[in-house]
């Protein structure tokens, strides 16, 4: 996986509010599906800590299992995010609506269609809040790269729900949008080298047009056989053999795209040397 040290440390250190609860983000890069009443609990009052008119962004419809509503925020520009916090409607202590669970789906420039977080055991539902005043703080792990965020409110049984939130993260200022290549090595239970968190499309062992764990901020540990994130051997790693069948012989390609034209004066990388299992350091092309 590349070494980009300064992913690592957004990654970790990114934790500035957006601007929901600030107002540096406008009313106008907040939509969302419905809302119940656009002038008092319309989505430009879903704002964390805000108790204007409303109160909070309600959708027009019961939320349930089908989790169709929405709250959409407009960057504009690609960010890190990898927090999400929340609030019900507090509504000058009349408010009784919250989601007690909720979803995160995000986009950026290159995707066809909106791309359902998950984190890194799979799953998507995010716990939101049980009451209407406070704040729920959610990490993102992997985090996000992105330019729009959407939330959607989730129930077990059909409720009404409203939400206030806030988007923690940063200005994505490397502006690598995908990466592209070969998939890696999957061999079930007994080692796991694949790109897990991938968010692009894989068709044919070749995977399309996103990010994951090549640039997630995780650095894997030099004995690849230890399963010390929980997650399975090998997870911290994503790599290949080069006597796959067609590939004996040729090397490793992979296409980055960038958000502009770029000057490089170095490329870090960060491979793995464990010998004793049959893993070497290739030669760089």
């Amino acid at each position: 996986m590349p070494d980009d040290e300064r992913f690592v440390d957004e990654t970790l250190t990114c934790t500035a509010a957006l601007g929901m609860e600030s107002g540096a983000i406008k009313d106008s890069a907040v939509t969302a599906s419905s809302a119940y009443d656009a002038g008092s609990v319309g989505p430009q009052h879903g704002r964390l800590r805000n108790d204007k008119n409303g109160g909070a962004w309600c959708p027009r419809q019961m939320v349930s299992r089908d989790a169709k509503e929405y709250l959409e925020i407009n960057l504009e520009e690609l960010h890190v995010i990898n927090g999400v916090r929340t609030q019900g409607r507090f509504g000058n202590g009349q408010g009784q609506e919250y989601a007690e669970e909720y979803m995160v789906e995000y986009w950026r420039p290159g995707f066809a269609s909106w791309y359902r977080w998950k984190n890194r055991s799979g799953k998507e539902l995010l716990p939101g809040n049980t009451n209407t005043f406070t704040v729920v703080d959610q990490r993102l792990d992997p985090p996000v790269v992105a330019t729009k965020i959407r939330l959607l409110p989730y129930s077990d049984h059909v409720r009404t729900v409203c939400m206030r939130v806030e988007l923690v993260g940063c200005v994505w200022t490397d502006g690598l949008l995908s990466y592209s290549g070969p998939q890696g090595l999957h061999r079930g239970l007994e080692l796991d080298l694949s790109d897990r968190t991938y968010d692009g499309r894989e068709e044919n062992g070749y995977l399309f047009h996103g990010l994951g764990q090549l640039v997630d901020g995780q650095k894997g540990q030099d004995n690849f056989r230890l399963d010390l994130s929980g997650h399975g051997k090998g997870y911290e790693w994503v790599g290949w053999r080069n006597d796959t069948p067609g590939w004996a012989g040729h090397p490793l390609e992979m296409l980055f795209e960038f958000d502009k034209v770029r000057n490089f004066s170095a490329v870090h990388l960060h491979t793995n040397n464990l010998f004793t299992k049959d893993v070497q350091v290739g030669e760089a092309g």
